[in-house]
């Protein structure tokens, strides 16, 4: 009972601002030196004066802008003005924009990767089986993973809800003594089991090991007579590193903007460290001019899926690139983060997203 009214009071808190930018200080204010430490020279760090300057200015930083400690240094935020800090969407203030542009009731539906999968089930284009949280391994349900694993003998698992790429594996039935145990295992939190992607070679070339992905925001506005049109705002191409098998940007992955016209990248790969990349540091492919394959296929599919869900304006989709069937559907994100966006060019969006907003 009392984690059913924590986790109601949650959803409805979780979109204010406040609530952010308090609940980062209070979870990342004592580790302040250590974040700065990962940006700064020794030099700077046993400059204490320096250092005092920088924490204020963090915070401040934080409580006005809603600038996470990293994204203070990701932006570029120290030394800059008002007009520069104020055009970033950040991680304090993205889920104010939320309420303003999607119809709450629709928000479990699409955070539920279950949920989500039998909503757009023509485009995921592959298996999934959801075990419940607590589920109990009756016959049937044991059936259900028995047929799943017997046809995929590989499978990716994800959380039920969790986003980031936290918590997504490679796993297979061989590492369970049987059935029963692996239900148990997948029960114990809830989990999704998703059928592999067999990514296309047009993808896999730039980072093999990681199945790439396109995120696409869509933002679904009125034209000049009032009708309805779906527009992208600032896609990416997301793509993994080393030996990680997801490309998630808060995983370790990199981003790069797609002109959304021609489907091509036009800016150098950035990752959440703040590295640049011309190219693949594993691949040594070029991020600038990929072309992705098959561009106008995957914003048909962006497009269709903004329209079918009433009174949601804003989503970002993922999309992976299949060898036979091309675009396929990972995820939707109806709280989609906006930092690979940004973090590439040091680029706020902001003021895009509000004119995109007034016209919905």
């Amino acid at each position: 009972m009392l984690r059913r009214i924590r986790r109601k009071i949650y959803r409805k808190i979780r979109f204010k601002t406040w609530y952010r930018k308090c609940r980062h200080y209070n979870l990342k204010h004592g580790q302040i030196d250590s974040i700065i430490a990962k940006y700064k020279s020794p030099e700077e760090l046993e400059d204490k004066k320096y250092l005092r300057c920088l924490r204020r200015d963090m915070t401040r930083c934080l409580m006005k802008y809603g600038a996470y400690y990293d994204e203070y240094f990701q932006y570029g935020f120290e030394g800059k003005d008002d007009e520069y800090r104020s055009s970033f969407i950040t991680e304090g203030i993205r889920m104010s924009f939320y309420p303003r542009m999607n119809d709450p009731r629709n928000t479990n539906m699409l955070e539920n990767k279950y949920l989500t999968y039998k909503k757009f089930r023509e485009f995921f284009k592959r298996d999934m089986l959801c075990i419940r949280k607590d589920k109990e391994p009756g016959e049937k349900a044991l059936e259900e993973l028995g047929g799943f694993t017997d046809k995929h003998r590989e499978y990716i698992v994800k959380p039920i809800y969790a986003a980031f790429g936290k918590g997504v594996y490679l796993d297979k039935i061989e590492n369970y003594a049987s059935l029963e145990e692996a239900f148990a295992e997948y029960s114990s939190a809830g989990a999704v089991l998703e059928e592999l992607i067999e990514q296309g070679e047009e993808m896999a070339v730039i980072h093999p090991q990681s199945v790439n992905t396109l995120r696409i925001p869509t933002a679904v506005i009125k034209d000049g007579e009032g009708a309805e049109q779906v527009v992208l705002f600032n896609p990416t191409l997301r793509v993994g590193q080393h030996d990680s098998v997801v490309d998630n940007f808060s995983a370790g992955g990199i981003s790069a903007l797609i002109d959304p016209e021609s489907g091509r990248v036009f800016t150098h790969g950035a990752d959440k460290k703040g590295h640049s990349f011309r190219q693949h540091p594993d691949t040594g492919v070029s991020f600038e001019g990929f072309q992705i394959p098959a561009w106008d296929e995957a914003v048909s599919m962006v497009k269709q899926a903004a329209m079918m869900v009433p009174g949601n304006h804003y989503c970002g989709w993922d999309l992976a690139y299949t060898a036979k069937q091309g675009w396929c559907m990972v995820e939707a994100n109806c709280t989609a983060q906006m930092g690979g966006m940004q973090l590439v060019t040091k680029t706020g969006r902001r003021w895009e997203l509000e004119a995109l907003i007034a016209k919905m």
